[in-house]
């Protein structure tokens, strides 16, 4: 299977949006997600910078919202 599966790269995200969203994150896990989907752990890192930044934003805009 090609490391640029869509499949795979939706069902990484999603694993990551989730562990984010319910903060149980931990040391390790990245590691662990990045050798399960066989990708490296710093492009699983980069996934979870890209939907933390996602998260925070989110949570500023109902915070904050645009009038």
């Amino acid at each position: 299977m090609p490391r640029t599966d869509p499949d795979r790269r939706r069902k990484l995200r999603g694993a990551i949006r989730y562990l984010v969203a319910k903060e149980t994150l931990e040391r390790g896990h990245q590691a662990q997600l990045a050798k399960h989907f066989d990708v490296s752990r710093q492009w699983v890192h980069q996934i979870v910078i890209d939907e933390r930044r996602r998260l925070n934003q989110a949570g500023a805009e109902l915070a904050y919202p645009r009038t």
